[in-house]
């Protein structure tokens, strides 16, 4: 009689915990459906329900932003769209598409520098019988010095902002999850360094945003790549000196962009 209830509860327990495995590991495949469905809101549903300990975390955080920055792009909300689609990860199947739609909001933000052109139009008398032509000839107003400057600078501040909420993130997310947030970090500190400024003579102010810009990011990067290696969430006796550097640099940065824009 014993030996029969306790084969009852241990079938019970398996039963229980078949349940519950089955629970969780359908939260990603019920997503991915209303993904695919075009139904955000429940996918996002579904997928922040995924525990930072399931196998599919780390992907369905991938989702959730993916969604989120496609929306704020529907939107015309570009750069709470391109803080979204950094954070989809590269191995991601959105992933090419986030980078189709950060590759627009790159190619907007260059179009809103180009100077505008005035169009002249010019008649000339051709053939024999004097028929007029009409030719198109467009002036292009060279940018000036001050435009290219101005031009710069917004690039650095837009990309020092996206950093920070960036690292913030990456900060605050759980272990699995910084190494998503790093690779996109040092996406932006990429894109910092390849910035073009075509001044003849350069401001100093502008160049030493970058030159300060570019150290605080890569004491950041270092940051939360010790943190990776340390497996924790927060900054040990190890890596604090490390955050506060960061802190520091993050404060003179600030103040460099108050004084420099």
């Amino acid at each position: 009689m014993m030996k029969t209830i306790k084969k009852r509860i241990i079938y019970l327990l398996v039963f229980v915990l078949c349940i519950a495995g089955c629970s969780k590991t359908g939260h990603y495949e019920k997503g991915m459906e209303f993904l695919k469905g075009k139904q955000y809101p429940e996918a996002i549903s579904e997928f922040q329900k995924i525990d930072a300990g399931e196998k599919d975390f780390r992907l369905a955080q991938s989702k959730i932003a993916y969604i989120q920055g496609l929306q704020a792009f529907g939107d015309s909300l570009f750069n709470a769209a391109e803080v979204q689609l950094l954070r989809v990860t590269n191995d991601d199947e959105y992933y090419h598409e986030s980078q189709l739609m950060l590759d627009k909001i790159s190619q907007r933000k260059m179009n809103s520098y180009i100077p505008k052109t005035d169009t002249l139009v010019i008649r000339e008398e051709t053939g024999s019988k004097g028929e007029e032509n009409l030719k198109e000839k467009i002036k292009v107003e060279t940018e000036t010095d001050a435009e290219l400057t101005e031009k710069f600078i917004r690039q650095e501040i837009e990309l020092i902002k996206n950093f920070e909420s960036l690292y913030q993130s990456a900060y605050s997310a759980g272990v699995e999850s910084k190494s998503n947030y790093l690779s996109n970090m040092r996406s932006i500190v990429s894109r910092l360094n390849a910035l073009d400024y075509g001044a003849k003579e350069k401001d100093a102010d502008a160049l030493e945003l970058k030159q300060k810009a570019n150290i605080w990011m890569n004491k950041r990067i270092e940051f939360i790549s010790r943190l990776i290696k340390d497996n924790t969430v927060n900054e040990t006796n190890t890596s604090r000196s490390l955050k506060e550097e960061g802190d520091k640099l993050y404060y003179s940065v600030t103040q460099h962009m108050k004084k420099t824009y």
